[in-house]
């Protein structure tokens, strides 16, 4: 009442478990070499994701630089509403006097012609 198998039969099972196990084992090789590659391929890109990265931000900075200095330079300058309404009454006042004198000279040139 043993259960035990022919020799024969024993070293064929063997031969067929060890052949299991090397057609596992190299599944499971094949699969860790494709999870590396992932994985080496994933670095590659976050790596070139970074440099992406530094390059863009070093284009906005030296951007927002540009645009910072174009801000100041208008500050700089800027006409208020009130300096623009002191610079209207002082041409007003200004061609008020031309037109006057003007007048004053075609007045006078018409008084002595005659």
């Amino acid at each position: 009442m043993t259960d035990q198998l022919p020799p024969t039969d024993l070293a064929l099972a063997l031969a067929k478990l060890s052949e299991i196990t090397a057609v596992g084992l190299a599944e499971i090789k094949g699969q860790i070499a494709l999870l590396l590659q992932r994985a080496d391929h994933a670095d590659w890109r976050v790596d070139e994701l970074a440099k992406r990265l530094d390059a863009d931000r070093g284009a906005n900075e030296q951007r927002a630089a540009a645009v910072e200095a174009r801000l100041d330079a208008v500050e700089r300058d800027q006409v208020t509403r009130s300096q623009l309404a002191e610079r209207t009454r002082h041409i007003i006042a200004i061609v008020s006097v031309i037109v006057t004198v003007a007048g004053v000279a075609i007045a006078l040139i018409t008084l002595l012609r005659t």
